[in-house]
């Protein structure tokens, strides 16, 4: 590999670690009952038959053919109340290409809310090493509309605006794990476009999701998986997703659709449910 390539390849895999995280965390863990629901507003209760599950998932990364690091990941839902509404997620992966290592942890809370109708994300905290490496944490308003973050030692407020005109867009500010969440559930209550909004450590990103179409994918461990795809039709067009309905709608394999694509793959998936 010449000089020129080489510089190439290490400006993409300084990307890696944020870009995979993006990746690898829109995902979430409904109850396969979900499917056999057609969902409008869904109140507390009735949300309650879906979140007795917690769940646990296994990635692998893949970086210009070659395996680079793995991400695990467990949601584990507060049934201390009647309804079982809240959540706490727990995510750790690692990369390691070249001569980089990255480490990537997350600590996040989020919550289904009756009154707006969708997720909501109060708080998560998040930790990268490497040459990206970073401490982050953020709160969020009740609304989901305003937030807080403190990056290493340097605190900034974000402020959004609620668009009640637009059906399609959703301006509360999401971490991973929320915007994960809800992209899920929309495509559960049969959405093929919507808007939704990340927090991210720096500033604020909009996605235009769009559902493409059912397309067929070979997976290594599975076979044969007719999959919905996903994809993002705003300035993060690259990203494309596939959810598996013969796994409970789980995101089975996400990649970004570029020269040096990094592809993830759904591995591992387990959930144990109340009984």
């Amino acid at each position: 590999m010449n000089k020129s390539n080489t510089t190439k390849v290490t400006n993409k895999t300084l990307k890696i670690s944020p870009t995979i995280a993006l990746l690898a965390f829109f995902l979430f863990g409904f109850t396969t009952q979900l499917q056999a629901n057609a969902m409008g507003s869904l109140t507390e209760k009735a949300l309650n038959n879906f979140h007795q599950c917690n769940k646990s998932f296994e990635y692998e990364i893949y970086f210009l053919g070659e395996k680079v690091g793995y991400l695990h990941r467990k949601i584990k839902w507060d049934n201390s109340t009647s309804a079982a509404t809240k959540a706490t997620v727990a995510s750790y992966g690692e990369v390691t290409f070249l001569w980089l290592d990255s480490t990537y942890q997350q600590q996040s809370v989020m919550h289904y809310s009756p009154q707006y109708q969708h997720f909501l994300t109060p708080h998560f905290s998040q930790k990268l090493t490497g040459l990206k490496s970073r401490e982050m944490t953020a709160k969020m308003s009740d609304d989901g509309l305003s937030s807080k973050v403190t990056l290493d030692t340097k605190v900034s407020h974000y402020q959004q605006k609620n668009d009640k005109g637009n059906n399609k867009e959703n301006s509360a500010l999401y971490d991973l794990d929320t915007l994960g969440a809800q992209i899920r559930l929309n495509l559960l209550q049969g959405n093929d476009s919507f808007i939704l909004y990340r927090q991210a450590s720096k500033k604020v990103e909009k996605y235009q999701f769009e559902v493409a179409e059912q397309e067929v994918i070979v997976h290594e461990k599975w076979g044969e998986l007719t999959t919905i795809k996903v994809v993002e039709v705003g300035e993060h067009e690259n990203i494309v997703l596939w959810f598996s309905s013969q796994h409970d709608h789980q995101l089975v394999k996400a990649e970004l659709d570029m020269i040096f694509s990094p592809i993830v793959w759904l591995t591992h998936f387990n959930k144990q449910c109340k009984s």
